[in-house]
């Protein structure tokens, strides 16, 4: 109260000393005139009189009416009538003594401003004017009076004006701290989070904090001055709340329980009258829902199996979280951390990021809700906690809250769904191969008895290879890896030409996975190779499953296992296989190629090693077909068929101790430039032996070479002329190639016919004595 009273009496005072300023100009100006008019000695310029007249009042007063800052008219006002009737004096030529009488005067109005600064600023220009006047010789204190006369005249004017200015600066002091405090109360007002007023003995509102003003629908505390202390507060609960609050006023406490907006809220209510008998009474109100809140959230949220907690716009975890949080996450201490630190281990960089991203769009509080449900990253969290090992799935569910002065939380709702995805992931497995065997059986069903019978002997023994190389301990591990990768690339491709996708596609993931291992520097750990011998087991088990399928595909039709002894060697099966492998690599690749096997002895099939013959052909052809032959629009650009040409011819020698192979496309032939390119980069050749055709050719034949830039399941990983290599070295055959650019490429091979084993001899039976 006496903090408005002072703000009042300062606005009064202000108001007096502008009115007094108006009216010393029309005093002084009548004064003027009157005392001028009858003195017949002075020749006074009225017109010039009244002009400097009616420009100072214009200008006062129009100081007085636009000054923002009223504590400038200390100077600013008594300027002006000090010049003002300094230039009346000169116009009289100082017809009057009462020229420093006039400057107290006009002194004692820039003290009544109440601005100290000012007023010393002004009472120091007042001298130096007067100081100047004297100097020049102007009678200040009228014609004829001695100078000494004069400076105790001005003496005096100046003591008068300094006892003004000390009074004036005891009265700002006292203004000055007034309005501190003022300024203080305002400031708390306009920032506490309590609901505080100042109402006077009507029970009127002095003054009230902005978050009482908002509880009574307005923004702008200053609105509801004056207005009674009850009409602020909305419904009939809260104005009953009031009514009490003002009956008793003198040191009033008590909780007050009510509904607003449909929510219960809780406020603890209190009043104190002012010191000093204004009538005055302070009346403060502390919002305590959230703790009445946080209580009746506390006994519901410990007793429900979720994770429940707030976090706020710093990705904060906040204080009273449910207990089965910590159990849900296997930490005990999570109030203060940062949820996005507690889930980085789950998550990476760029997926926290975006995390972040989605924090910041709920507390924005503008998007749809459905849309942010849709997009939330967390609604499937793999959460990890790397100090004790535990693994979890949860699913994390954002809603905002507004808490204490309007700040925004977001309360996260944290399910345990591990159970569920894990029954999930299982029934999915169950799909998935349940489909893959359907899938399985219809590839088994397109594959011809006899040809299949085949795939599977020769799946079987390169199987056993790989078994023996795992039992070689002579072997080293990148020569073991070698030849482990030779004989998996040999099935993949049987079964990949067979159109036995699924399997074909689990071999080729083998295959690439033994193709690291090969390019890893140093030794391999152990550990990788016992994997490596798991997944191997695995594939000989798809084996094995292939024959039980086949077995209940023969019952089912009333058949009867197809024959196929080991030794049998067949034209027909080893023609169908190369003709397999042409037709899928050309459909893959999208290429026109005609196989052509006009000159085939049998003979030679049934005597020579039928197995070998197929792997190297099978490789070969595959390698003619994806090297060698041309697109058929670039075919057609060199002026060839569109359609490339594999020719086959085996044949027995005169003797009949070798077998010739020879295998010919019309494709684009070796590119020598590119092979040398590749083998000098790999440090196979030198430079120099870059330009030596046999080296280039024989660089072709090493392990993991290749001039295709990318990998697929026909080529690109340097293993098929390894393989070719290798198995025509276990028979003590040979290999030779020529090539022609645009012309094509011949595969020459000789493989001996070896002499039969002889019978096993039996043991001598012992004679009876």
């Amino acid at each position: 109260m006496a903090i408005k009273k002072t703000d009042k009496e300062n606005v009064k005072l202000r108001g007096i000393a502008s009115f007094f300023s108006i009216l010393i100009i029309v005093f002084l100006s009548a004064s003027f005139v009157f005392e001028t008019y009858f003195d017949e000695d002075i020749k006074i310029n009225y017109s010039l009189a009244g002009l400097v007249i009616i420009l100072s009042l214009m200008i006062v007063t129009a100081i007085i009416r636009n000054s923002i800052n009223h504590y400038k008219m200390a100077f600013n006002v008594p300027l002006i009538l000090l010049l003002f009737y300094t230039a009346l004096m000169l116009l009289s030529r100082w017809h009057n003594s009462h020229y420093l009488l006039v400057c107290v005067i006009i002194f004692a109005v820039s003290c009544i401003y109440s601005s100290f600064y000012r007023t010393v600023a002004f009472i120091i220009f007042q001298n130096i004017i007067i100081a100047l006047l004297l100097l020049r010789g102007f009678p200040i204190s009228g014609h004829g009076t001695p100078l000494f006369a004069v400076l105790i005249n001005w003496g005096i004017c100046l003591f008068s004006s300094i006892i003004m200015l000390l009074l004036t600066r005891s009265a700002t002091l006292v203004l000055s701290k007034a309005l501190e405090h003022q300024n203080s109360f305002m400031d708390l007002l306009a920032s506490t989070e309590n609901f505080v007023a100042m109402i006077d003995e009507r029970n009127e509102i002095v003054y009230a904090s902005k978050t009482l003003a908002q509880l009574g629908n307005t923004e702008d505390p200053t609105f509801v001055q004056g207005r009674p202390l009850i009409d602020v507060f909305p419904g009939r609960s809260l104005k009953v709340h009031a009514g009490k609050l003002l009956k008793e006023k003198d040191d009033y406490a008590s909780d007050w329980e009510f509904s607003l907006n449909g929510q219960k809220r809780y406020f603890k209510a209190a009043s104190h009258s002012l010191p000093g008998g204004s009538g005055g009474t302070l009346i403060s109100l502390y919002d305590m829902t959230h703790l009445a809140e946080r209580d009746e959230i506390a006994v519901m949220k410990d007793s429900m199996k979720i994770g429940l907690f707030f976090m706020d716009k710093n990705y904060v975890i906040q204080d009273h979280y449910s207990q089965y949080l910590e159990e849900l996450l296997s930490d005990t201490r999570l109030f203060g951390k940062l949820f996005t630190d507690v889930i980085s281990d789950s998550v990476s960089l760029n997926e926290l990021e975006a995390i972040k991203d989605y924090f910041n769009m709920i507390l924005e509080r503008t998007y749809d809700q459905d849309m942010l449900e849709e997009i939330n990253p967390l609604n499937e969290l793999h959460y990890v906690n790397k100090e004790t090992g535990d693994r979890k799935v949860f699913q994390c569910i954002f809603a905002t809250v507004e808490r204490g002065r309007g700040e925004v939380f977001i309360l996260v709702t944290v399910y345990d769904i591990t159970l569920r995805v894990e029954l999930q992931q299982r029934l999915a497995e169950e799909e998935a191969k349940r489909q893959e065997e359907m899938q399985s059986v219809f590839e088994l069903i397109k594959v011809e008895p006899d040809v299949f019978s085949d795939f599977m002997q020769d799946m079987e023994h390169e199987l056993s290879e790989i078994d023996k190389v795992f039992k070689n301990e002579g072997l080293s591990t990148h020569d073991a890896l070698v030849k482990v990768y030779q004989s998996v690339h040999a099935i993949k491709s049987n079964a990949f030409i067979l159109g036995l996708n699924v399997f074909g596609n689990k071999v080729h993931a083998l295959e690439s996975k033994i193709k690291k291992l090969r390019e890893m520097q140093g030794d391999v750990p152990f550990a990788e190779m016992l994997t490596l011998t798991m997944e191997i087991e695995k594939i000989t088990k798809e084996k094995e499953g292939f024959s039980d399928i086949i077995e209940k595909l023969q019952s089912y039709a009333g058949g009867s296992k197809a024959s196929s002894g080991g030794e049998r060697q067949n034209v027909k099966v080893l023609l169908e296989s190369l003709l397999k492998t042409t037709n899928r690599v050309a459909e893959d690749l999208g290429k026109h190629i005609k196989f052509v096997a006009n000159e085939i002895d049998q003979e030679a099939i049934e005597k020579g090693p039928r197995r070998v013959i197929k792997e190297i052909l099978m490789q070969v052809i595959r390698n003619s077909a994806v090297h060698g032959i041309e697109e058929p629009d670039v075919r057609k650009e060199k002026g060839k068929n569109e359609t490339g040409i594999v020719k086959l011819s085996i044949k027995m020698t005169e003797d009949h101790k070798n077998i010739h192979i020879k295998l010919t496309d019309d494709g684009r032939g070796l590119d020598y430039k590119k092979i040398a390119q590749r083998a000098v980069e790999r440090k196979l050749i030198t430079k120099e032996e870059a330009k030596n055709q046999d080296m280039l050719i024989k660089a072709i034949f090493s392990p993991g070479f290749s001039t295709a830039d990318t990998e697929g399941i026909h080529g690109g990983r340097g293993i098929g002329l390894n393989l070719v290599r290798d198995r025509v070295k276990e028979v003590k055959g040979s290999v030779k190639i020529k090539s022609e650019a645009d012309k094509g490429t011949l595969f020459f091979f000789s493989i001996p016919i070896q002499p039969p084993a002889p019978p096993p001899q039996k043991a001598p039976v012992a004679q009876k004595a």
